[in-house]
């Protein structure tokens, strides 16, 4: 976009920023650009953590100060991990203070409280300068000055894991229950239907989209019009899905053979009644996630972290105890009693805030706004849901337990990508986002560079050694119960193929937050949509050959090539040189093929002299040896060459665990 381009640089490209004279291009489109806005709500689209720095705007009569030189541009952990405060103060009013993600010096006046804000269990970060002495603006002040910022930043960061935790344990005890049958093929076909009708209307959306708005709200102490936008919201969900559950209810016959075309009569009507028991939970669901949000934009993150775990654990109890009695019934019943339970976890701080009333008021600008925002955020999702949906059309006409192989290697693929992703991009994009928010472009572009150097870092060996023990890996996670060793076996081939594409997908976690940042939602929806495409082509031409390794191929490609076109136009518009980082991840990778092949061949020799196990403990055990050897290994590796990631590694999980403020900066090189 030449309009885009500083008048200095002229019609060349910038250069990259380790070279002089590098300046950065603004990644806002001309005509998207405000005039001079203070706020920055970028509009999620995609996944993975968002931060929204808002500021309330500055009084007309203050005098404006020159503009001092920016800040030399600091490493990746001096920026995310230190305590100090940054000098903000030629580009922001002295009564305003910006803390860094994880401060360790409180707020010097309570006027100036920061606000930080969860949108779900993954989290969406938004970061708000309290205006107004409010009761929700002093409330949302009380609970997050000084270190809660950081204590609220470990709760997300800990209901990430406990999620991704407890939706495998859900799936392990699934498989334990029915094994490789039809009726857990069928089960997971029917989930299909409602899931899609929450991810299109409700899902994140409903978080990216209210949390924002609603911290603006109450930053400049509206707060009627705050509760009043929380419930209209609320109100709308219901009267929106509501609807389109009761008709989907009607039509469950006409959908589901569209569905999953290569079952039998039989099967398609136990898919069909499974599909209408859990056509209440969407409904639930989505008033979970406005409780969700609202609770959020005061700065309460326990409760809704809290309920999707419950969500989890409910479906688990209901499997476990239910299922001698109801049969693959229990699953779906356990489905709606999982989501009345992510309402019910969040209920009384929900009510005891106020921020319900039995009314709507869509007359109000900033309801318009919230329902603009969800709209390019659920035209991604409902994307996404297309491509499952058409994956389980080619998967109802294989033979028995295969949708049931193909959804467990899938969520075992997800494992990492929530592990590593979404809790890197918590900690990493604050900074990026403020950097942003403040004009340091030059920093935002270094900052970039060296967010995804140790993003490659981390998940380059994890890839590594996955692959290696990709047999153990799927014994531990599903081989219990019902699921014996040769339905584990066939999952090992579907596994490794989707295991090419775990770098795309973790990377895209951060990569797509980084165009919200700089207020660009087009690209990410963009790239999103053209992944999708290749994800339903690629399946059409490589399904007849590969049958399920076509599918886990198909989905990697699309990846790829979402994160291709994400790097690509980063490169344009903000100058950033893809052959430094080319040269780092050359390194990672050399450590991960030595460190694999370690683990590899330390899991043979405890696979030979062990006696083998079928628990849990045992096959952890088993495990263990291999893993940690493989990470001694790569610790070597980064030391040997001297790789500045590993001490940002490092100090990144002292700050998760509470000791950052304590840690000395180790600066990345250049």
């Amino acid at each position: 976009m030449s309009d885009d381009r500083p008048p200095e640089l002229g019609p060349s490209r910038p250069a990259s920023p380790r070279m002089g004279g590098w300046r950065p291009r603004n990644l806002v489109p001309a005509r998207f650009r405000g005039s001079g806005s203070a706020a920055v709500t970028p509009d999620p689209v995609a996944p993975p953590s968002t931060l929204v720095l808002a500021t309330a705007p500055e009084p007309p009569e203050a005098p404006v100060e020159p503009e001092a030189p920016l800040e030399p541009a600091r490493s990746l952990e001096a920026e995310a991990l230190d305590g100090q405060v940054p000098s903000v103060s030629a580009h922001r009013p002295g009564r305003e203070e910006y803390v860094p993600f994880v401060p360790s010096v409180p707020l010097k006046s309570a006027s100036t409280a920061t606000a930080l804000a969860s949108t779900d269990v993954g989290g969406n970060i938004v970061l708000a300068a309290d205006a107004a002495s409010t009761d929700l603006a002093t409330s949302s002040m009380g609970r997050l000055g000084g270190r809660a910022i950081a204590m609220a930043a470990v709760v997300v960061v800990l209901g990430v894991v406990m999620s991704r935790i407890l939706g495998w344990g859900r799936t392990a005890v699934f498989a334990a229950e029915f094994g490789s049958s039809r009726d857990l093929d069928a089960f997971f076909s029917a989930f299909r239907i409602p899931d899609t009708l929450f991810q299109l209307v409700a899902a994140g959306a409903i978080g990216s989209a209210l949390v924002p708005v609603a911290s603006e709200l109450i930053a400049h102490g509206e707060d009627l019009r705050a509760r009043k936008l929380v419930s209209t919201i609320a109100n709308l969900m219901i009267v929106i899905i509501a609807p389109l559950a009761a008709i989907t209810w009607l039509l469950a016959p006409v959908l589901v053979p569209l569905v999953t075309p290569g079952f039998t009569p039989a099967e398609m009507r136990t898919t069909v009644d499974l599909t209408r028991l859990m056509l209440l939970s969407p409904i639930l669901l989505a008033v979970g996630a406005v409780m969700a949000a609202g609770l959020n934009s005061l700065g309460i993150f326990g409760a809704p972290a809290l309920a999707p775990n419950v969500y989890n654990l409910v479906i688990i109890a209901a499997a476990i105890v239910l299922t001698p009695f109801m049969g693959i019934s229990a699953l779906a019943v356990g489905v709606v009693l999982g989501a009345a339970g992510h309402v019910l976890t969040q209920t009384m701080q929900f009510r005891s805030n106020h921020l319900y009333e039995p009314a709507m008021d869509l007359r109000d600008p900033a309801v318009r706004e919230t329902l603009l925002l969800m709209g390019p955020r659920a035209l991604g999702l409902g994307a996404t849901q297309l491509v499952f949906l058409v994956y389980t059309m080619f998967t109802s006409t294989l033979p028995q337990g295969d949708v049931t192989t193909f959804n467990l290697a899938f969520i075992a693929l997800q494992i990492p990508v929530g592990l590593i992703g979404v809790p890197l991009g918590i900690v990493l994009l604050p900074p990026l986002s403020q950097a942003f928010a403040l004009g340091q472009h030059d920093r935002f572009g270094r900052l970039v560079d060296q967010s995804l150097r140790l993003l490659l870092f981390v998940v380059v060996p994890v890839t590594g050694l996955m692959v290696a023990l990709a047999t153990p890996t799927i014994a531990l996670l599903y081989q219990y119960g019902k699921l014996n060793a040769a339905a584990s076996a066939a999952m090992v081939p579907v596994y490794l193929v989707f295991l090419a594409g775990l770098i795309a997908h973790v990377m895209i976690a951060l990569l797509a937050p980084i165009f919200y940042a700089g207020k660009d939602t087009r690209t990410p929806v963009s790239a999103a949509l053209v992944a999708v495409a290749v994800d339903i082509g690629a399946a059409i031409v490589l399904f007849p050959f590969l049958h399920l390794q076509g599918l886990a191929l198909a989905i990697g490609l699309g990846a790829w090539v979402e994160v291709l076109m994400l790097v690509t136009r980063l490169e344009r518009r903000i100058g950033f040189d893809l052959r430094p980082l080319a040269g780092h991840s050359v390194s990672f990778a050399g450590g991960a093929v030595v460190a694999s092949a370690a683990a590899f061949l330390t899991a043979r020799f405890v696979e030979l002299h062990s006696a083998g196990t079928a628990s849990l403990v045992g096959r952890l055990a088993e495990l263990a040896p291999a893993g940690l050897v493989g990470l001694a290994i790569y610790v070597a590796w980064a030391r040997l060459f001297r790789l500045p990631e590993l001490g940002a590694a490092l100090q990144l999980a002292r700050t998760v665990i509470g000791r950052g403020k304590d840690a000395p900066a180790d600066p990345l090189d250049d």
